[in-house]
């Protein structure tokens, strides 16, 4: 597809998604756990995302990406922006597919061993490139058109292998300690965005990384964390400052969009038509499968693992499970008691890795900021292991 004609299909969405967002949602798509996807359906996924390679769609949205980068990385912009890029993005797809919508990577599930990802085989979107370039999977023998001619890269930031990523409990405490926008997005955007980026490498570690379709199941699971972190009373909390020091409100236009803010902050609702599979019947604040999606029981063992922390780990780490009954040491889970769950099972915490110096200066971070959020980091894993937490992750 040319340029003249990509430029025609995107009036062509503009006006659609205008008109959706005038009337309201009229089909509703449901964003799933890439991993519970059947082969068929994985198939017909494929099918779409190919054609949208081939009509030139990766490589728009690519720049659009590398243009607007320093606007909404690293301010408050941040979840707001992705949110609507993401959308933008299935609907294209739905131009092809009706019922297409983007899943989610389930990362934390994987946090502990990234590089042994059902995810990254194959089946799925692939590994490791092989001198670099995407050979298996996916986007496998991909070449990509921005910013310039070149193979998909993935390039692992431990060889073969990934280091760790921030793990579901730790996510799980950043949802419970912040409560308004500004703290809430440095932590995510500094600790399990950053890390997913740098440990995959290649053109994810890029202003291009919307070139790997990676990208998007990354920023689906970031967005799925939001709406549920919204869930809990947060649905209109936005603050914080832009990429300019101006103040971000509902009311604040989204760079390249020019849209408010408000548009973004509702699914279901506006030009907001998905959903996330096993967000809206989920609401408890004291339950891991909100964070993450069970492995075998490893959602409840965690449940239970962190009920039977010290009281006053509990208000310092998880401070909506303070004073909860569950902490005299009642059954959890069906049969297994808190202290064999929490003494019995799992493995100590890894410690996360951490942003580089370079992804630091490419996003303009600022970097008391990030030490301070990294440094908070390490302590959680401290503390936590001190306490013989076992995780079952």
């Amino acid at each position: 597809m040319n340029l003249i004609s990509l430029l025609g299909c995107v009036s062509v969405c503009l006006l659609v998604g205008q008109t959706e967002a005038q009337g309201g949602c009229s089909h509703t798509v449901v964003r799933r756990d890439i991993t519970s996807l059947s082969a068929q359906e994985w198939s017909r996924m494929a099918s779409v995302i190919q054609r949208m390679k081939n009509d030139g769609w990766f490589e728009y949205y690519a720049n659009i990406h590398n243009r607007e980068f320093g606007n909404i990385h690293g301010n408050d912009n941040f979840f707001p922006w992705h949110r609507r890029f993401l959308r933008d993005f299935e609907e294209v797809g739905q131009r092809y597919d009706s019922n297409f919508a983007v899943p989610f990577w389930d990362e934390l599930r994987d946090s502990r061993n990234p590089a042994g990802s059902a995810v990254l085989t194959p089946r799925l979107i692939g590994g490791n490139g092989f001198g670099s370039c995407v050979r298996d999977g996916l986007q496998s023998g991909w070449s990509m058109g921005f910013p310039s001619r070149h193979c998909l890269v993935r390039s692992f930031d431990s060889g073969n292998q990934m280091q760790s990523w921030y793990s579901p409990e730790y996510i799980f405490s950043i949802m419970q300690r912040y409560n308004d926008m500004h703290q809430f997005r440095e932590h995510i955007e500094y600790s399990l965005h950053g890390s997913v980026h740098l440990g995959m490498g290649g053109d994810m570690s890029t202003y291009w990384s919307a070139n790997d379709f990676a990208f998007w199941l990354h920023h689906a699971n970031l967005d799925r964390l939001w709406d549920q972190w919204q869930s809990w009373g947060h649905g209109s909390t936005m603050d914080g400052r832009n990429q300019n020091g101006n103040a971000v409100t509902l009311g604040s236009s989204m760079p390249h969009y020019g849209e408010p803010v408000s548009s973004t902050m509702r699914l279901g609702s506006g030009r907001m038509c998905f959903q996330y599979a096993g967000g809206s019947g989920r609401r408890s604040k004291q339950a891991m499968s909100l964070v993450t999606q069970p492995l075998r029981d490893a959602a409840g063992e965690a449940d239970a693992g962190l009920h039977a922390l010290p009281e006053r780990m509990r208000k310092k780490w998880f401070p909506l499970l303070a004073g909860n009954a569950h902490a005299t040491g009642a059954p959890m889970n069906g049969t297994r008691s808190i202290q064999s769950v929490s003494r019995a099972s799992g493995k100590p915490l890894p410690y996360p890795g951490s942003l580089t110096d370079m992804w630091v200066t490419m996003h303009g971070f600022d970097r008391k900021a990030v030490e301070r959020v990294m440094a908070e980091a390490r302590q959680f894993v401290d503390e936590m292991n001190g306490a013989k937490y076992l995780s079952p992750y």
